[in-house]
């Protein structure tokens, strides 16, 4: 099944995520985490993520997948029929004290208007004891928060963020996923993640889609791919489908696409010390945490 019902579509625009649905058979969710941990292996000591964060430039499976109808139909449900794939990251969490704290995604990307969502798909167990996503019901509906860079110990966020907002951990919703499951959740909806207490890693594939009337506000000469329907805005140059995997010219296109995205976010940090956030309330002690790796 691809195709949301009108009360699933409902219950995502109420409370700003949409959880479990399914995306990929066992075999296939196997299938995609062996190409994962192959590009893990084949890349330079320290250059894992990168190799990870640019597979839909370098490699032709990877294009193909961010168009697959069981992620991008639902998707368009909640974003329209004009559809962008923005990016595409793996967020892995190994057995550990490593956690995420509550943030908004929206803070630091650049895109506007918040036409975003992002779908998390499980390639490995995200049941409760692995540090599943927890959301924050709702908050979608309110303003994008300054937040707090406090670079705590064990946070996967890269400077440590935290959200200046209240957050009542009483009313959270946790979204535990079985491997080949996936979530959707909005751009601006609070959400963090608790430590692995398994003896597995938890391996989130991420996908964040865009409307194609989202442009970016941060850097000149962003990159996407249109997965379904037609652009007419042409805010962002369209990324062709790789003829060679991890040939030469996508391996150059991969480093001038990722510091691209670098100028983006480093313009976001600098514009977030001037102000213009919102500024909101924390009701108890939350050892923090943001980053571009996500929950």
């Amino acid at each position: 099944m691809t195709r949301l019902s009108q009360a699933q579509v409902d219950s995502y625009h109420e409370n700003g995520f949409l959880f479990p649905l399914t995306a990929f058979s066992p075999e296939e969710t196997v299938e995609l985490r062996r190409r994962l941990e192959d590009a893990e292996a084949r890349a330079s000591a320290g250059g894992e993520r990168a190799a990870r964060q640019g597979l839909p430039i370098t490699h032709a499976w990877a294009w193909d997948l961010v168009h697959d109808p069981r992620i991008v139909e639902p998707i368009s449900a909640v974003l329209g029929p004009d559809v962008l794939l923005w990016s595409m990251d793996w967020f892995i969490k190994n057995p550990g004290p490593s956690f995420v704290t509550y943030h908004q995604d929206a803070t630091y990307w650049g895109l506007e208007p918040h036409h975003v969502a992002t779908a998390w798909i499980a390639l490995s167990d995200a049941g409760p004891d692995t540090g599943p996503m927890r959301f924050v019901p709702g908050s979608h509906k309110g303003p994008v928060f300054e937040q707090d860079d406090t670079y705590a110990e064990n946070n996967l966020l890269s400077r440590g963020q935290v959200v200046k907002a209240e957050v009542d951990e009483s009313q959270t919703v946790l979204a535990p996923l079985a491997p080949g499951e996936m979530s959707i959740h909005h751009v601006r909806v609070i959400h963090g993640s608790e430590p692995n207490r398994t003896g597995d890693r938890r391996i989130g594939m991420v996908l964040r889609y865009c409307a194609t009337d989202v442009r970016q506000t941060k850097a000149d000469g962003d990159r996407a791919i249109l997965v379904k329907g037609r652009d007419t805005h042409r805010h962002f140059e369209m990324i062709p489908r790789p003829r060679e995997d991890h040939g030469p010219a996508e391996r150059q296109l991969a480093r001038e696409h990722g510091l691209t995205r670098h100028k983006a976010l480093m313009d976001a940090t600098a514009k977030r010390w001037r102000g213009g956030l919102a500024r909101g309330r924390i009701t108890e002690e939350i050892k923090t945490g943001w980053g571009g790796i996500g929950t």
